[in-house]
């Protein structure tokens, strides 16, 4: 796979592009290189790679047949501009977060008609059966059924681009043996019958745990604003949070009563109010807050500080 992480800006972008994609060559319309960029990092045994390029045309002429050489199977998610590929005597339009799949192996041409940025997904094609890398004559787009799961996905990639390098190398495969597991339902002669599998509601239900752990003192946190970041709808989070046997509304209350009984017990927030660990929870009153934690501990959070360590008591 080379180097885990590889960046090229301007002039050196076309380089970099054939010695992580294939013997492909670029065409560019315009001279100028300002504005081109690739950063890419290897997952494992998969790559991700982010670009962003002024209009250009890609051929894929020459192919490459190992199913250990990062031009293996190809996902593309397009998040500006429209392009085009060609292949297998189809051309498929393409753009607006929706991924094309398509098998580098056979020739292709891929036309970029306006500035771009692309995510791009390299996996080994053994990952997928036969049969589902024979229906990737022609190049794939996954059917709107599945638009759910492709958005997870686009918000996953787009989470991996950001914290790949600060991850170790087994971190790292461990997120690309995750992306390969979102990837397979969209593969395969079946496809339109695919669906949202356990392990993508798994991957789904730990980051929204992450988020909701990290904004636990916004106290307009809500499934619908969940769902915004992690890039699917209500819904999906909801079906996330199943397994849990609870709503994403009750884990979240839960969460800051759990967080809030840990503060009021912890020597280190003994100069805090009772209020200001509310609020610093996502607790819009000090009054409601007192409510529920009595509910939930049986003590008020004024009794149960005073059953520990001293401290202000509003």
């Amino acid at each position: 796979m080379g180097s885990a992480f590889a960046i090229a800006h301007g002039a050196d972008f076309p380089a970099l592009a054939r010695q992580l994609f294939g013997a492909v060559r670029l065409d560019f319309p315009e001279r100028r290189d300002e504005g081109r960029y690739l950063a890419s990092a290897v997952l494992g045994d998969c790559r991700i790679s982010e670009l962003g390029a002024g209009a250009h045309t890609v051929h894929g002429e020459r192919v490459v047949r190992s199913s250990h050489d990062p031009d293996a199977l190809k996902l593309l998610i397009q998040t500006e501009g429209r392009s085009a590929i060609s292949q297998g005597g189809r051309t498929v339009d393409f753009g607006g977060d929706m991924p094309v799949i398509y098998d580098p192996t056979r020739p292709y041409i891929l036309v970029n008609r306006t500035r771009v940025r692309l995510i791009m997904l390299q996996v080994p094609r053994n990952v997928v059966s036969g049969a589902a890398r024979h229906a990737l004559a022609s190049p794939l787009v996954p059917c709107r059924a599945l638009a759910g799961l492709c958005h997870i996905l686009l918000s996953t990639m787009e989470t991996t681009l950001n914290e790949a390098e600060s991850l170790d190398e087994t971190s790292r495969a461990s997120l690309g043996r995750t992306l390969v597991d979102m990837v397979r339902p969209l593969i395969g002669p079946d496809v339109a019958e695919a669906f949202v599998k356990p392990n993508s509601l798994e991957t789904l239900l730990t980051r929204t745990k992450d988020f909701i752990a990290a904004h636990l003192d916004d106290p307009e946190l809500s499934v619908e604003r969940i769902a915004a970041r992690m890039g699917c709808s209500p819904r999906y989070i909801f079906r996330a949070f199943e397994a849990e046997e609870m709503t994403p509304a009750q884990f979240i209350w839960s969460t800051r009563l759990a967080r809030a009984r840990v503060a009021l017990g912890s020597a280190a927030c003994t100069g805090r109010t009772i209020s200001e660990i509310a609020f610093s929870l996502g607790f819009s009153s000090s009054a409601h807050f007192s409510r529920v934690f009595r509910d939930r501990f049986g003590l008020s959070p004024r009794d149960f500080r005073g059953a520990g360590t001293a401290s202000p008591t509003s």
